[in-house]
């Protein structure tokens, strides 16, 4: 096998091996912009490099290739082998032309490069040095359009050109400039007009590295003019399989014709989807608006919508709709099996780990319920866990039961809110009612939880904003552990948690993830909960209806309710760095304050916690904070401040299938109000010193539906030690040690 791995034996035999790309760009500012870009360009590269080990799928290859026509060396070397990238002078002068051509596509016409080939016959490197020259600049910009009415709608919006005096001639911006020019004209009429009509003419001939760069729009064959188009009418008609022989009556509208092929359907609902009326200026922007409008609705399988010209020959051509929409399931039921993990704390022994158990979900959808397009969603989940810590019973396996009911009814409008609907009539807008029933028991307690609330959603793509005016849940706890119960009659953190707690909450907050977008390798996430604030509608009601109470705080429906507000923030960020490496990170960031009438504590189910699988991974599931506070016996490791901040470098190992990670995460809770706790409370001038710092390294295993993911982590900080002992790294003194300190985790998706 070592014989097999000798590489330096077999480039002898083969050929030289590529061992290194490097790319070095005399001009510094040019350098920091284009070293990465330029990578995409060289036509040949090196065998991959795993786990920080060079070429380890080329060695693969190599002991398979050892093994001649058996199985197992059929099998290394296709299914986990590479084989050797042998140098090539052809690709490496294609490279120079690949690399010429994309920086002239940057304005820089003229660049001098050459290579230099280095290093032992298994390692060779190749170094590309390139000197870019001086890029060119627009430095006049000529218009040469043949039609005067485009010419005057060009330059009416000539500020949004992608084109600008003194900006490198770039030709991406060309090309987004043509883009722009066809939108532009096909969203004021011109129906036929294409980006193939925009041609451009470059002259480099002046001095001092300036271009002069011409815009041509030619009109059509035979000296015709362009002439903008009418929308003529709208054709709707349900494909309605059910109802296929049946007849039925078309009815026309003021601005369509709907042939429903008695489908249950409101024409209203139709009508305020589109954005298209009769005689209103071709308008490319509206019709996608929608089709995408349409396709929102969530009751259509699919949506046909084609565009009919008419009259083209003449000085009033016009433009007729044809829809045909297919409707989808009026019922759809689903079953899904579930194994699952969660966090587990232990209140009466401070123990934390996972819970693991199996659960199922059913979930019945009606579409167009009430005939306008409505979605009602009802939803059953049962759950059993397996709890297990110190001086927990082992039997019954399973002591953690969670049932839950839930539904929802979803408009598609704005409800309550008419001329708000119409006027966002670009956006895709939605109300949705909701209730839930919850009822769980573990070791510790029984609760039940009701809850119901309101919410108006405004979307378009990769936006979404959500405002909650109104939402309610009553929480009833019960203890199911005679230890706890003792226990709790002189601990505060435990009556805040097995009071009965009312919360009457508003929130807002956004939804940005660009993920979507194909044309994007990095992608950002951002959802933030910008403001919910808890009580204070009931608040205000006290004093404007006279209403005097009896305790020293007030009550609703006999329970004190909540006050506070409250802000979370969580960022993602994900970069590409190549075929086979990413890089992630997450800053996840909040704060909640308490005022009021609940002054001291924000509810249970509203506070922070940190630790566990999907958190800081060196540390189990809320066992580190309120900040550096570490009492023997102490129960509450709940916060209203939380501030962690994740990285995590990921890279495949084999096919995309299996991937690894290394990781570290930062990060700890602290309380808002002083409790006499010691360094439990947030402070700029200490916070730093109580930051849990940990990392460690993961494996994947890739499904493309699911990823199942293991990763050990170690903590490297531990703010519950002593402030000069809180870094202990130094202490992991062997394998031994360093095992023994390790957390496990294990999860279901990507941590962030």
């Amino acid at each position: 096998m070592m014989q097999a791995c000798n590489l330096s034996k077999l480039a002898r035999k083969d050929g030289a091996f590529l061992y290194k790309n490097k790319i070095e760009i005399k001009e510094t500012r040019e350098s920091r912009l284009f070293s990465s870009s330029i990578d995409a360009y060289v036509k040949q590269i090196p065998n991959k490099r795993i786990l920080g080990v060079n070429r380890l799928n080329l060695r693969l290859y190599s002991l398979g290739n050892s093994l001649p026509n058996t199985w197992l060396g059929r099998t290394i070397q296709k299914k986990t082998g590479e084989a050797p990238v042998i140098l090539d002078s052809n690709l490496i002068e294609n490279s120079i032309k690949g690399i010429a051509g994309f920086l002239r596509t940057e304005g820089y016409f003229y660049p001098e490069i050459r290579y230099e080939v280095s290093g032992k016959i298994q390692k060779k490197t190749v170094k590309y040095i390139i000197s870019t020259g001086a890029a060119y600049h627009i430095y006049r910009i000529e218009q040469h359009i043949a039609d005067k009415t485009i010419d005057s709608l060009v330059q009416s919006q000539f500020e949004f050109s992608h084109i600008r005096y003194g900006n490198p001639v770039k030709f991406e911006n060309m090309l987004k400039e043509k883009n722009r020019l066809a939108d532009q004209l096909k969203n004021q009429g011109y129906f036929s007009f294409s980006k193939d009509f925009v041609a451009f003419d470059l002259d480099t001939g002046m001095k001092n590295f300036r271009a002069m760069l011409g815009i041509n729009i030619s009109n059509p064959e035979g000296f015709k003019k362009f002439n903008a188009y009418k929308l003529d009418h709208i054709y709707i008609e349900i494909d309605n399989k059910d109802f296929e022989n049946v007849p039925s009556d078309t009815t026309h509208f003021r601005s369509f014709s709907y042939k429903p092929n008695n489908f249950p359907l409101k024409p209203q609902v139709l009508r305020r989807a589109l954005l298209l009326e009769p005689n209103q200026t071709y308008n490319n922007t509206l019709s996608t608006i929608s089709f995408n409008r349409l396709n929102d609705l969530q009751i259509f399988r699919s949506v046909n919508m084609t565009a009919v010209p008419k009259n083209e020959q003449t000085d009033t051509p016009s433009v007729s709709y044809v829809i045909k929409l297919q409707p989808s399931n009026k019922y759809d039921f689903t079953i899904e099996p579930q194994a699952i993990t969660s966090d587990q704390s232990n209140l009466v022994t401070g123990s934390t780990g996972r819970n693991y158990g199996l659960a199922s979900q059913i979930t019945l959808t009606d579409k167009n319920v009430f005939k306008n397009a409505e979605i009602l969603q009802l939803s059953y989940r049962v759950s059993v866990e397996a709890q297990r810590g110190f001086n927990i019973p082992s039997t019954p396996f399973f002591n953690s039961f969670e049932s839950n009911l839930s539904a929802s009814l979803i408009f598609p409008k704005l409800l309550f809110l008419p001329k708000l609907d119409r006027s966002w009539s670009k956006f895709t807008n939605r109300s949705q009612l909701t209730a839930t029933f919850i009822w769980e028991q573990n070791v510790n307690w029984i609760r039940n939880v009701y809850a119901v609330g309101f919410s108006w959603q405004k979307s378009r793509p990769y936006f979404n904003q959500y405002f909650v005016p109104a939402e309610i849940s009553y929480i009833k706890t019960d203890f199911n552990n005679n230890s706890l119960a003792e226990q709790s009659k002189n601990d505060p953190y435990l009556q805040s948690v097995f009071n009965n707690n009312l919360v009457t909450a508003s929130r807002y907050g956004f939804v940005f993830n660009n993920q979507g977008n194909a044309r994007k390798k990095h992608y950002t996430y951002i959802k933030w909960d910008v403001l919910e604030l808890a009580g204070t509608l009931i608040d205000q009601a006290y004093p404007i209806l006279g209403i005097q109470s009896d305790t020293s705080f007030n009550t609703f429906l006999g329970v004190q309710y909540f006050q506070y507000a409250k802000t979370f923030a969580d960022i993602r960020y994900n970069r590409y760095l190549d075929e086979n490496n990413r890089l992630a990170s997450r800053l996840a960031i909040g704060i909640a304050i308490p005022y009021g009438n609940s002054p001291e504590y924000v509810p249970f189910d509203k506070r922070f916690f940190t630790g566990g699988a999907n958190s800081i991974r060196a540390f189990l599931p809320r066992s580190i904070g309120p900040g550096a506070y570490n009492a023997v016996g102490n129960t509450d490791r709940s916060g209203d401040v939380r501030l962690e901040f994740n990285v995590e470098s990921r890279f495949n190992i084999l096919n995309h299938f299996i991937e690894g990670a290394i990781f570290t995460d930062i990060g700890n809770i602290w309380r808002i109000k002083e409790d006499g706790r010691e360094e439990a409370v947030f402070a700029f001038n200490t916070f730093y010193k109580q930051l849990a710092v940990g990392s460690g390294l993961g494996l994947r295993l890739n499904l493309d539906f699911l990823v199942i993911r293991l990763d050990a982590a170690a903590p490297i900080i531990d703010p519950r030690k002593p402030i000069n002992n809180r870094n202990v790294l130094s202490t992991y003194s062997n394998i031994g040690v360093l095992w023994k300190n390790t957390i496990l985790n294990f999860g279901v998706g990507y941590p962030f």
